[in-house]
């Protein structure tokens, strides 16, 4: 057996046009949309009687995507930490960019904010964390050399 790729990281949501709005400001693309329920979904998550809308978003010339998913019918959700996580588990995703003073300024149109500041890693990168709608953090990191 070999693992041949990451295929895509998936995200419970409860904003999607939000959540969306975001990930295309930072430049990732949609490339499909769609209502699910039935038999098979319910089987697939272990419970009963889910209705969702599944989005599916990736970088223009990447392969892995990011899939939001919107139950419409889930249990109220929280995420009310303002700044990075110390959970254990996923704590964010990471994007090599252009430009990231940039970038950060186009985010201002979202409902993001950037943790702490722009910094210079040694000679190699810039760096800094977004925190995105809904508790997302993301990495942004432009390679200097």
């Amino acid at each position: 057996m070999k693992l041949e790729k990451m295929d895509h990281v998936g995200i419970v949501i409860e904003d999607l046009e939000e959540v969306k709005h975001f990930f295309k400001t930072l430049g990732l693309e949609l490339i499909g949309e769609q209502n699910v329920n039935g038999e098979w979904i319910n089987n697939i998550y272990g419970v009963d009687a889910v209705e969702a809308t599944i989005a599916m978003m990736k970088v223009h010339n990447g392969e892995t995507a990011i899939e939001l998913i919107k139950f419409h019918n889930q249990v109220e959700t929280s995420n009310e930490t303002k700044y990075f996580p110390k959970n254990i588990g996923a704590s964010h995703f990471a994007f090599a960019i252009q430009n990231i003073e940039q970038v950060v300024e186009n985010l201002k149109s979202t409902s993001s904010n950037i943790i702490g500041e722009i910094i210079q890693y040694e000679d190699l990168y810039k760096l800094c964390y977004i925190k995105g709608p809904e508790g997302i953090f993301v990495e942004l990191a432009e390679k200097l050399k």
